[in-house]
């Protein structure tokens, strides 16, 4: 299995457990739509734009005047006088600044399956997804590997994560050789960087958007080669709260190691 298309902690693993529950939630297949509303002014409690925004807003049809919360889409763009370069080491530093977040996690995958759970971030090196009902899945990124863990099938997958783009998140030093930046993004409250890898056995590119100025992660997005997308929400998120290893121990072992 190739790893282009796992490059979203396993996002085959997740699809197939999806689609085998009857109640799975769905949305319309993820494309660049979700990049192109990803900087959206937005209430910090509302990261993703509401997939009915457009037909609730009564405003824009019957001409009435905006909000006060309209007008801030005329508002300047965050960094709107720093070069990209200088906008990319701010998020940087942010990230190497990291050391524990945690919270709610809503995901999108490329068939458009939607999953919920909760994430632990420990770095460097360690990533933690529990997934709730229906999806029988638990991730747990350790010391260099993603174990898959599906409890259904009673199966523990593994592959390196330095071979996925989600290794700019979890390394303790940010690797500017290895990091190349495709894009740089601003909006009115938040910032989103695109980043690559000039190593041609990590697939895909990840796009990390953080509310800006005062920098803080709300969401990633992970393009595999395919042209799939998968967007990563986070809401409730608290930083510096201590995470037990305990959390980040390696499921039972009794599956496969995806080196490709």
């Amino acid at each position: 299995m190739s790893l282009a298309v796992i490059s979203m902690i396993s996002i085959v693993c997740i699809d197939a457990a999806l689609a085998a529950q009857p109640a799975a939630q769905t949305a319309p297949q993820t494309t660049d739509a979700a990049l192109a509303g990803a900087l959206d002014p937005m209430p910090e409690t509302q990261i993703a734009p509401s997939p009915d925004a457009d037909a609730s807003d009564n405003s824009a049809v019957s001409g009435a005047p905006q909000s006060a919360e309209d007008e801030t889409f005329d508002a300047p763009l965050v960094y709107a006088g720093e070069t990209d370069a200088a906008v990319a080491e701010t998020l940087i530093a942010y990230l190497e600044d990291l050391d524990t977040l945690n919270g709610d996690f809503t995901q999108i995958a490329p068939s458009g399956a939607i999953s919920t759970g909760r994430f632990y971030l420990r770095r460097p090196g360690f990533l933690r997804f529990e997934y709730d009902p229906p999806t029988p899945l638990l991730i747990v990124a350790n010391r260099g590997l993603v174990y898959v863990r599906d409890e259904a099938l009673e199966t523990t997958d593994s592959y390196p994560v330095g071979k996925t783009p989600l290794k700019f998140l979890v390394q303790k030093k940010f690797d500017r050789d290895d990091a190349r930046i495709i894009a740089v993004d601003r909006g009115v409250d938040n910032v989103a960087i695109t980043f690559a890898s000039n190593d041609e056995e990590t697939e895909g590119e990840l796009t990390l958007i953080a509310r800006a100025p005062d920098l803080a992660l709300r969401r990633w997005i992970v393009r595999d080669l395919q042209g799939g997308i998968t967007v990563v929400t986070l809401d409730n998120v608290k930083r510096g709260e201590r995470l037990a290893m305990d959390l980040f121990r390696a499921p039972e072992a009794g599956g496969r190691f995806l080196d490709r």
